[in-house]
């Protein structure tokens, strides 16, 4: 068996196969949710602070969950 030396020509050599998990499968459903908030037409008050509050709250976890991952690498490997 003998392994490709080259990308395939769809593939980006800059970008790697995780940002193409996290940016296409697991953000999926903040797409969807984006999408729906933009075409959509919510009937009441409650569910606009029920989808703003869902999209600053994962946000808001996902960028606190790197940062803090980061700076454990930080403390551990240098």
């Amino acid at each position: 068996m003998t392994l490709p030396l080259s990308l395939p020509p769809f593939m980006n050599p800059f970008v790697g196969p995780g940002t193409y998990l996290i940016f296409g499968i697991v953000l999926l459903p903040v797409y969807l949710m984006l999408a729906a908030w933009v075409l959509g037409r919510p009937s009441d008050a409650k569910r606009v602070a029920l989808g703003v509050g869902y999209l600053v709250g994962l946000t808001t976890t996902l960028w606190g969950s790197l940062f803090v991952a980061t700076m454990v690498i930080d403390v551990v490997f240098f």
